[in-house]
Order: structure tokens, then C-alpha cells, then sequence
């Protein structure tokens, strides 16, 4: 339950109240969690799966040449700092967790791609950036 007053706390409340007359007394554990259903910490997790998602579907059909390093990178950090929040938080979110750690395998395997692609086609390189950490010389 919310104490907001907004419009959307009050539609959660009502949405919350409804479900919780209707929840079966075996998940009802699940349904009163400190993490479960009624909180946030279920849900924002639940919606970071849209960035796994989204990653996967890079793995398997973005060319190599095409993986932006800086979003990767990004991704990939975002994904170690709150793996390591979702541990020192209480109550512990471990979905959180799984999510997160999800988020920078997937997003380094993406990096390690990308990298990989460079070493072995440096003279297809079409453009380095000036101020790229990674210089790779040019055969051409």
C-alpha cells in the first residue's frame, strides 16, 4: 500500500485492496514478502526485464559493428552498482539482483562482441572517435 494521494497511488490502492481479497491463503506469504507483490521492490525489477529483453535481442541480431560501446558500457555499469545496492538494502531484493547481474552479462558479452569484431576487422574501421579510450591502428 501507498501512502501517496496522487491519482495513481489511488488507483494502485484500489487495485492492491481488490487483489488481496482474492489472493489464495498458500500465496499468501508471497503476497506480504517485504518484496512481494505490494511493494516496489517487486515491481521495478519486474520492469528491468524489459532491458534484458531488449539485450538479448541485440546479442542475436545486431551486427558486431553496429554495438555502441558507450550504451553497452553504461548498461553494463548501471548493472554492477545496482547489483551491489540490491544487497546492502533492506529488506534484500535478490530479484533485483538477478536482474541486474543479468543486465551486465548480457551487456559485456555485447562489449566483448563489439571488441572482438574491432581486433579483426581494423581496416573496415570507417570512423575512431578522437577521444576513444580504444585506439586501434589503421592498415589502410
Amino acid at each position: 500500500m501507498t501512502k501517496g494521494t496522487g491519482p495513481l497511488s489511488k488507483v494502485y490502492n484500489v487495485v492492491i485492496n481488490s487483489v488481496d481479497k482474492v489472493v489464495p491463503q498458500a500465496a499468501r506469504p508471497f503476497w506480504e514478502a517485504p518484496t512481494g507483490p505490494k511493494t516496489v521492490f517487486f515491481w521495478a525489477p519486474l520492469g528491468k526485464w524489459g532491458l534484458v529483453l531488449a539485450g538479448l535481442g541485440d546479442l542475436v541480431k545486431r551486427p558486431p559493428q553496429n554495438v555502441s560501446l558507450n550504451q553497452s558500457g553504461v548498461l553494463a555499469t548501471t548493472g554492477l552498482i545496482w547489483s551491489r545496492y540490491s544487497v546492502v538494502i533492506v529488506p534484500k531484493n535478490y530479484s533485483l539482483l538477478a536482474v541486474n547481474m543479468v543486465v551486465f552479462l548480457t551487456q559485456a558479452f555485447l562489449i566483448g562482441k563489439h571488441l572482438k569484431w574491432k581486433s579483426e576487422n581494423t581496416s573496415q574501421v570507417v570512423y575512431q572517435h578522437p577521444r576513444s579510450i580504444l585506439r586501434f591502428n589503421d592498415s589502410s
